[in-house]
């Protein structure tokens, strides 16, 4: 029998190992992810989902099942179903147990492209929404102010985001680091029919000469005879025959869009030589490159309009910086200008990963991880003498131990993953810090997030 409020605190004790951004372990979600019967046919311009052609769906809570997923013009649609599979209960006050309180935070949201590519929420029916200031208990606890759901219910709702890169069709959907909340939206390994738009080049087409009409000819004049001259008739030459003026060529389809920018110092602004590698967003594979003058940091390149493209910045003495380059809304033979700056490198600097996932209380990395990792390979394979030390902690709260373990394997994971990317393991230390180097030691356990987290600190340049 599963009573939420009696194991409130195991729960608690398996997120504290849990660092920033970490993803909870998954269950089978249990159906397909498919229109439901009697659903309303979807617009032209949507793409239904089809079915877990990709894999299944796996959810942070056995109860959350997709029953569908949409794409319109504007928005990804998510349509779950919540089922409370408590057992029916009575507690010690003769008062119904096993509640469940649902929410949805707003902070949710998609992740793709192994975490290159975003995707916010936007709007939620049939579910409440987190309160920005909750209310919070004299231990610090939250109190739940959502659905109260009793074993048994059922509660269908709706999650819009924003829409998502033709092309990408595996997805997740993040919706909390850690169980701070009774029942997570996190789901896993989504998929949805989203097929990226067909490149054409239009060639210049060559325009066909025309041949003139010719002009009609004119009778010779007769001149009169004049002395010393013999008679007879004096032709005059033929008149020029106008050109025929050339029809012009049709005006090429301009299928690209110029970008430039200038890549500079974050601290003195001066410019920078840099590499930036580009890619679509679907794409796995970097598509070429392009350096800035080292003069004026100036960069150009041609990119196909419609598209969308994520880059990241590199160069020797500087941190990596990535970014996203949005296209599908620009005209072929437009220009989208984006600066970017590079932060210094020193000896001593420690910089916090944003974006590391990772299996709840497990050390096991999810793909949503690897956009972040793999700017950090960028900056190593730029900088070839830097060493690091990678060094993981956890939250304050749960077994010293077990935190203690807990962040030494996930800092290893992340070892591992840099030296597959071809990084020299002798280049990269690990140390797992545990519960003992905490960022903050008291406040809720939203804002405790902070202390769960995977740093990097420089040993060498």
């Amino acid at each position: 029998m599963r009573k939420r409020y009696i194991i409130f605190l195991f729960l608690a004790t398996l997120t504290s190992s849990c660092m920033y951004g970490s993803y909870p372990s998954g269950y089978p979600s249990g159906g397909g992810q498919q229109y439901p019967s009697g659903s309303q046919q979807a617009p032209d311009d949507t793409y239904p989902n089809t079915g877990n052609q990709r894999g299944s769906s796996r959810s942070a809570d056995p109860g959350v099942t997709v029953n569908s997923i949409r794409l319109t013009r504007d928005y990804t649609i998510l349509n779950l179903t919540f089922t409370n599979k408590n057992q029916p209960q009575t507690n010690r006050n003769g008062q119904p147990g096993g509640q469940e309180y649902i929410e949805f935070d707003p902070a949710g949201q998609l992740v793709a492209a192994n975490g290159a590519r975003k995707f916010g929420f936007i709007k939620a029916e049939g579910i409440p929404l987190k309160s920005a200031k909750p209310r919070i208990t004299a231990n610090g606890q939250r109190i739940p102010e959502g659905i109260n759901t009793l074993p048994g219910d059922k509660v269908t709702f709706t999650l819009y985001f924003e829409r998502l890169d033709k092309g990408l069709e595996n997805f997740d959907l993040f919706e909390c680091n850690d169980y701070d909340q009774i029942i997570c939206w996190n789901v896993y390994n989504l998929y949805v029919n989203n097929p990226a738009d067909q490149v054409v080049y239009a060639p210049p087409v060559t325009p066909t000469p025309v041949p003139s009409k010719p002009s009609p000819t004119k009778k010779p004049t007769t001149l009169p005879q004049t002395s010393g001259e013999s008679g007879g008739e004096i032709a005059t030459p033929k008149p020029d025959v106008p050109k025929a003026k050339p029809i012009p060529a049709p005006a090429p389809v301009l299928t690209m869009v110029g970008v430039s920018g200038v890549v500079s110092d974050a601290k003195n602004k001066r410019p920078i030589t840099a590499t930036i590698d580009y890619q679509l967003s679907s794409s796995k594979q970097a598509i070429d490159s392009v350096q800035s003058f080292a003069s004026t940091g100036a960069y150009r390149m041609s990119l196909m309009k419609g598209q969308v493209y994520t880059y990241i910045a590199s160069a020797r003495g500087y941190q990596s910086s990535s970014g996203v380059l949005d296209l599908s809304k620009l005209a072929g033979g437009q220009k989208l200008t984006r600066d970017i700056t590079l932060t210094p490198l020193a000896v001593g600097d420690k910089v916090t990963l944003k974006n590391i996932y990772f299996e709840m209380s497990k050390s096991d990395l999810l793909s949503a991880s690897y956009a972040e990792l793999d700017q950090l390979v960028a900056m190593m394979q730029g900088n070839p003498n830097m060493t690091i030390r990678l060094e993981g902690h956890t939250d304050i709260i749960g077994d010293h131990d077990k935190n203690l373990q807990l962040s030494r394997d996930r800092v290893i994971s992340c070892q591992r993953y840099l030296v597959q990317k071809g990084i020299d393991i002798d280049r990269i230390q690990t140390i797992g810090y545990g519960d003992t180097r905490p960022i903050l030691t008291k406040g809720t356990d939203e804002e405790r997030k902070v202390n769960r987290r995977v740093e990097f600190v420089i040993l060498t340049i």
